[in-house]
């Protein structure tokens, strides 16, 4: 009998419906106006330069046609361009960036706006052509400057209404002026339309990218516990041995490439608890747990530096890696940690040194012959081995000679 697994993908923004009116949750909308002013940013000063450079043709046309038309235009002429180079200086600095929108809308209004005067002012059979400033500027802000669309929509309408105001009372045609509004209400209607589509495309990327932005870090956090779980002991709360040779491996491969952030030298100490097994036998294993987390949490109080851990190796031996530590430091922590686990005075009858338990420790040091991380654990092993030998409950230290010797 087989049955149909149904594949569930994670969603990915596209099947989230999007409002006709394209407004979304307030923190979203926020979100959103940033996203789209940064759209904007990378292509309004290519833009903004083409406008000033059409500009400047307009004048020159208007001078050969009538020089005197220029005695009239130069003004409003001089005020747009301004107000292009006051928008351009908006581009500068990011924290300007806020004020792109209301720039743009105000350059708009200036281009409609001195159309309009100058299709009044001037006497000319031409003059009517003044009042395509209209169109023009509501092209600018629907699809070169990208103005958000309630925004292009409100200013439209409020340029095409002052454009049948200055054409119904202006000297004109009525054809002309008929001709012109409806030209201006067409490529007005058509630049809106194709404003909203540009918007609720871009608003549907934006939640795409955001779904994804919100599954990328749920998958970071879930790898930050899994990786967690793959290299923490879970009984003393220590790296275990897997986390400690990728740890140890790193700091070597640091220390031999020399990089900028490489530790000085690695100092590894290895100890193990004197008689455990005799420990597991006398008091249970029960009681043998809570004397592994007892004596692990005295090296855990006592590493510092975020480069230094304490790992269980195995059993009951566990391990300490310092960074940037001298070898006599490194001696010094050895003997602490020692006296201090020793004076946590928990009872152990069944040793042969002391009817508390103690540890052994063997200490290695990069600086010795050791070249990589295995080598430097069997340098800290072989000491740890001679500890034991000479009586437990001591230090001994792989000098960089190679020869063991008790602290």
């Amino acid at each position: 009998m087989t049955s149909t697994n149904l594949h569930n993908p994670l969603p990915s923004g596209s099947d989230i419906s999007l409002p006709w009116h394209l407004r979304l949750p307030r923190p979203l909308e926020k979100d959103f106006r940033l996203y789209f002013r940064a759209s904007v940013i990378k292509i309004a000063p290519l833009a903004l330069v083409m406008l000033a450079i059409l500009l400047v043709l307009a004048v020159c046309v208007e001078y050969l046609i009538d020089p005197a038309v220029i005695a009239v235009s130069w003004r409003p002429r001089l005020l747009t361009l301004m107000l292009i180079v006051g928008t351009l200086i908006l581009m500068r600095k990011p924290a300007w960036h806020v004020w792109l929108h209301p720039a743009s809308l105000l350059l708009a209004f200036g281009i409609a706006f001195t159309g309009d005067y100058l299709g009044m002012a001037i006497e000319h059979p031409l003059s009517y052509t003044f009042f395509l400033q209209t169109p023009v500027a509501i092209l600018l802000i629907c699809i070169v400057l990208r103005v958000p669309f309630y925004a292009a929509l409100s200013s439209s309408l409020i340029m095409i209404g002052a454009l049948g105001v200055c054409t119904h009372i202006s000297q004109h045609e009525p054809f002309a002026a008929m001709t012109l509004l409806l030209l201006t209400l067409a490529l007005g209607s058509m630049s809106l339309f194709g404003q909203y589509v540009y918007e609720r495309l871009l608003r549907q990327h934006f939640l795409s990218e955001h779904v994804l932005y919100q599954h990328r870090n749920e998958l970071h956090s879930a790898n930050i516990v899994l990786e967690s779980q793959a290299t923490i002991d879970g009984l003393t709360g220590c790296i275990n041995r897997r986390g400690m040779e990728s740890r140890l491996n790193h700091l070597y491969h640091q220390l031999n490439s020399k990089t900028p952030d490489a530790p000085r030298r690695i100092s590894l100490l290895l100890f193990d608890i004197d008689f455990f097994k005799q420990y597991n036998d006398t008091y249970g294993h029960p009681a043998g747990d809570e004397c592994l987390k007892r004596v692990s949490s005295v090296p855990l109080s006592m590493v510092q530096n975020e480069t230094d851990f304490v790992a269980r190796y195995g059993g009951e031996e566990f391990v300490i890696v310092l960074t940037n530590s001298s070898f006599n430091d490194a001696l010094v922590f050895a003997e602490r940690m020692r006296n201090r686990i020793e004076q946590l005075g928990l009872p152990h009858s069944g040793s042969r040194v002391s009817q508390v338990v103690t540890i052994s420790v063997g200490v290695s040091c990069s600086d010795g012959p050791a070249e990589n991380g295995a080598e430097l654990l069997k340098m800290a092993d072989e000491a740890l081995y001679q500890a034991k030998g000479a009586g437990r409950n001591r230090v001994a230290q792989m000098s960089h000679e190679g020869q063991v010797l008790m602290l």
